[in-house]
């Protein structure tokens, strides 16, 4: 605790029985764990960490992974390198047609979220926003059309699932959950070595899920002045292999008679809608935080990725082997003058593996050249860098070994005398995991 207080410039940690403060020297800041437990409160709202903290040699000890996956997120909300405008929210209502989900004597879960989606898509829409929805009546939609819906989706987007919640008659109130960061438990899961360790196409967005999920929870709690059940992490279907900042709200107990009572009121959903949008709103805020800061950036680089251009194709009949050619143009600004030994290009290649996860390529170390003799940026602009990358088949011990796999995706860093001057990625915000397969603890 006290390196974690020490890192992010907090005064010496504050131990009362079995909590541990950290806060710094005007208490706007304030972070509070509990011994043994998971649920830590950090700037008033509850967090569900995916490790409870621990005590080690008289000492409290708090997850590595939590700090990077929680902590850091939420304490540096504007280091990004990929500011962006968010235009398209997917809300995705559960059930529909025969798909009833909870039921009530008052309203059925089905009800409940397709009404609270209609609301919050009209908003959405008179705010600017291009909005898809997985169902848009009293239909049955499967998983994979729900799935197949959201990936369709093209620029900066986020996706919003709608859910009911039951439980103990006692419990009410709304919660917010985001698929757990590869190798940790969700909040229901023990640490076990049963733990799903893959890095799934939804994690690739996991500090921006967990943005989204706070400003969502905060905004509906604080408005409406409801219990605050957390942000958790939960296995959910429909966030594991959506390439999208992704999270799924549960806007009440349908278990809870008078919780039931006023989600049955039209005015009740009315105002959940309105303030998701306050939520949505605030984290389009938080997403396009430099972005004109970033475009100016953009417009002194010396040089920037032109458009990539990026070919798969299977060797060898079909038995395992690929090869993935990428035609890598690099564009210098007008009147600069280019040092090619200053310049560096990093290509990293993600595979998905048995359908399921993703993963660093296996390929060889690609052949890269330059189409120019002599690329030096003078007589054009525009210099091309042809990057191929080939993987053998595998043999059979070798497939048990690395699994099935096949080409997903690239991530390109363009480096210019030792500095990061711009990157680009297929699919779109595949960089933004980059940290997760290159660095312990990351900082953006």
């Amino acid at each position: 605790m006290a390196q974690v207080a020490s890192y992010y410039g907090l005064l010496e940690p504050k131990e009362s029985g079995r909590q541990i403060i950290l806060r710094d020297a005007s208490s706007k800041l304030r972070i509070e764990f509990t011994r043994s437990e998971k649920a830590a409160r950090i700037m008033g709202w509850t967090f569900y960490l995916s490790f409870p903290v621990v005590e080690i040699k008289d000492r409290p000890m708090v997850s590595v992974y939590d700090v990077r996956n929680v902590i850091d997120a939420i304490l540096h909300p504007g280091e990004r390198r990929d500011p962006a405008v968010l235009e398209t929210i997917v809300l995705d209502p559960s059930g529909g047609g025969r798909e009833i989900g909870i039921k009530t004597p008052h309203i059925t879960e089905k009800d409940l979220t397709l009404d609270v989606s209609n609301r919050l898509a009209a908003k959405l829409s008179a705010a600017g926003f291009k909005v898809v929805l997985t169902r848009k009546d009293d239909s049955t939609v499967s998983p994979a059309d729900r799935q197949k819906t959201a990936t369709a989706v093209s620029g900066e987007a986020i996706f919003l699932s709608l859910r009911a919640a039951s439980g103990s008659p006692a419990t009410h109130g709304f919660e917010t959950s985001t698929l757990p960061p590869a190798g940790t438990p969700a909040t229901s899961e023990s640490d076990s070595e049963n733990i799903d360790k893959k890095f799934h196409a939804g994690n690739i967005n996991d500090r921006e899920s967990l943005a989204l999920a706070a400003v969502l929870q905060s905004s509906v709690v604080s408005s409406l002045k409801i219990p605050d059940l957390g942000i958790r992490r939960a296995r959910f279907a429909e966030l594991r292999d959506i390439n999208l900042p992704a999270a799924v709200c549960r806007l009440g107990h349908l278990s809870n008679k008078e919780e039931a009572l006023k989600l049955a009121s039209p005015e009740y959903r009315e105002a959940i809608a309105e303030n998701l949008l306050a939520g949505i709103r605030r984290y389009a805020a938080y997403l396009s935080f430099n972005l004109e800061k970033r475009r100016e950036e953009e417009r002194l680089r010396p040089l920037q990725f032109g458009n990539i251009r990026a070919e798969d194709s299977e060797i060898d009949g079909g038995s395992g082997g690929e090869r993935v050619f990428l035609h890598v143009p690099l564009k210098a600004a007008p009147g600069v003058f280019v040092e090619r030994e200053k310049v560096e290009v990093q290509i990293y290649l993600f595979e998905r593996v048995n359908n399921e996860e993703l993963d660093l390529s296996t390929a060889n170390p690609p052949k890269d050249e330059w189409l120019s003799i002599l690329p030096d940026w003078k007589a054009t602009r525009e210099e091309i860098l042809a990057v191929t990358y080939f993987r053998p088949p595998f043999a059979p011990p070798e497939q048990k070994l690395y699994g099935k796999r096949a080409y997903y995706g690239y991530v390109a860093r363009l480096v210019y005398d030792g500095k990061v001057v711009d990157e680009a990625s297929f699919p779109q915000n595949l960089n933004r995991c980059l940290f997760y397969f290159t660095a312990v603890f990351p900082r953006r």
